[in-house]
């Protein structure tokens, strides 16, 4: 068993009685009061809210009844970018390397929401053993080789093993093989936003596309950039899907985007051959949202639907714009927490969103084809901005 799995399997069984549920309380409505942006404006209400859900979270007797008390109250809250993760969420372990630390988990390349059937698949990475398996957005995942499925500790021990999921799509019950591997969330997204990009050819014309699942660091900012620059520079257009995933700081990615499009030659010696750079990207640009594009990949639609640098086609983005980070509220949970009201250019986003320029109600066809991306390449290869 890695050390990251034993962590997390003795967190997850660890004694209830070791836990000071009163204090961990103590700390969470402590650090709301301190970091919630609104502590000023709303306090009557968040006030309200600690004290109807204190009691309950105090007597609590497991981790998972405190977390449940904490969970409804932020739903009352009615706020973005404020949850408290346990290590049976996969969010914890990402909010673990937000903050600087390694924590890894035991995946197939699929992120999940829990709803009260169970865990439906919320996202499919590129390159994983998922996408593979052809598993889709709203799967409802039910079993992993004949046990309930959850998405971290049922899969726990079973690294580098093949493994059956049985899951439910539209009435009818299937089976698949995948195979489960581990890795921080961060490599995980990183890893997709690098397997994503490609040439795509329509009508004679090559589009460079990539997906860019997260904004958390300059790791990725980094990684468009060179892909921009790199194999998808001599290209006739460009799609940046900015779909689900999770944001982060939008600055500087679209930078390549609005510097002029001139090719660099660094030469290095006379009549040797130079280095070649693009200095921008000019090209037709298309940016593909839908409601799971939040936090800053909805600044950054709303920065080139303002700018009219790209067309925005899919559906309004989530309005999840508050800014946040992460707060270990103990050593088995994490408390995110909206500290930041984010206003673009005099719009406040928070609830409202980003509109596309072109509304497509439906995002996949009946087999799994890509409608979004479609119409994206057709739109480019018309000539249509």
């Amino acid at each position: 068993m890695s050390t990251s799995v034993a962590f997390l399997t003795l967190a997850l069984l660890a004694s209830p009685q070791a836990d000071d549920f009163g204090k961990v309380w103590d700390d969470c409505a402590r650090s709301i009061r301190r970091r919630y942006f609104a502590r000023e404006s709303r306090k009557d209400r968040m006030e309200s809210l600690l004290g109807k859900y204190g009691p309950r979270a105090k007597t609590a007797k497991s981790r998972r009844e405190f977390a449940d008390a904490v969970n409804a109250m932020i739903v009352e809250f009615g706020d973005s970018h404020f949850a408290l993760l346990t290590p049976e969420d996969q969010g914890y372990a990402l909010m673990d390397n937000l903050a600087g630390g390694s924590a890894t988990i035991p995946h197939v390349g699929a992120w999940f929401r829990k709803g009260g059937d169970g865990y439906t698949v919320q996202m499919v990475l590129d390159g994983t053993p998922a996408m593979e398996a052809g598993l889709r957005p709203g799967d409802l995942i039910l079993t992993v080789n004949g046990k309930p499925f959850t998405p971290v500790s049922s899969l726990a021990g079973l690294e580098g093993e093949s493994v059956e999921l049985s899951y439910r799509r539209g009435g009818e019950t299937r089976r698949a093989k995948t195979r489960v591997e581990t890795q921080t969330p961060l490599d995980m997204f990183l890893d997709a936003t690098r397997e994503s990009a490609r040439v795509i050819e329509r009508d004679g014309k090559r589009f460079g596309y990539v997906h860019l699942w997260t904004m958390a660091n300059d790791r990725f900012r980094t990684a468009l950039h060179g892909l921009i620059a790199g194999k998808l520079a001599d290209t006739d257009g460009f799609v940046l899907d900015l779909r689900d995933g999770f944001g982060g700081r939008p600055e500087g990615f679209a930078d390549p985007f609005f510097r002029p499009d001139v090719q660099l030659e660094w030469k290095f010696a006379e009549g040797a051959p130079g280095m070649k750079q693009s200095f921008g990207y000019g090209k037709p640009l298309v940016t593909i949202i839908n409601g799971g594009s939040r936090s800053a990949k909805e600044v950054l639609a709303f920065v080139l639907k303002r700018s009219k640098r790209a067309t925005l086609l899919g559906a309004t983005t989530a309005g999840h714009v508050l800014g946040t980070t992460p707060y270990r509220i103990a050593d088995w949970a994490f408390l995110e927490i909206p500290m930041v009201d984010v206003i673009a250019d005099g719009v406040r986003l928070e609830g409202k969103g980003v509109a596309p320029d072109i509304v497509l109600p439906i995002e996949f066809g009946p087999d799994g084809s890509d409608l979004y991306l479609e119409r994206s390449l057709a739109l480019l290869a018309s000539g249509a901005r």
